[in-house]
């Protein structure tokens, strides 16, 4: 009788297991082209707003040079952008778009938006992350902690569509 459940329990168990294997949950990549456009349509709610082309510096990990070219590739004309290792100057920049697993947290002058993947801002060594749905759709998170360090505030609008952390 025991022999008789064993194959019912197995397909019980593979059908509940089935949609936990199967389901994969949406990438925390490195930020690239697509993510990093979307960042930087929050630098138009900026206090103050910056002047425009908006300079940007991209912070690369090391080996990620190529990477770092794909974003600033992606960016709109409302920028200026160039791309560094983290080694690189920073100065002049008004935010840092941080590529693979570059850390800047101890290098950004104040003033400066840090812009890096959600790992990054949860970690608090950026201060704004976007979430790219599935659906097409993007959600802003924002450190409030690294955010206050930096010095940055954004507009009262803008601050009603992100998600604090």
């Amino acid at each position: 009788m025991r022999d008789l459940r064993s194959p019912a329990r197995r397909g019980l168990m593979a059908g509940l297991l089935m949609p936990i294997l199967v389901y994969t949950a949406p990438a925390m990549a490195a930020v690239d082209g697509p993510t990093a456009t979307v960042a930087v349509k929050a630098l138009n709610f900026i206090q103050p707003k910056p002047a425009k082309p908006t300079p940007v510096t991209i912070v690369t990990a090391s080996g990620q040079a190529a990477a770092g070219d794909a974003v600033k590739s992606a960016l709109g004309a409302d920028v200026t952008a160039k791309v560094v290792d983290s080694a690189g100057d920073l100065s002049g920049a008004v935010a840092i778009i941080v590529v693979g697993g570059a850390d800047v947290s101890g290098k950004a002058a104040a003033g400066q938006l840090v812009i890096g993947d959600m790992a990054c801002m949860e970690a608090g060594k950026c201060a704004l992350a976007v979430e790219r749905q599935a659906s097409g759709a993007a959600k802003y998170h924002v450190n409030t902690a690294a955010l206050a360090k930096a010095g940055v505030s954004f507009d009262k609008n803008f601050q009603m569509l992100v998600t604090a952390h």
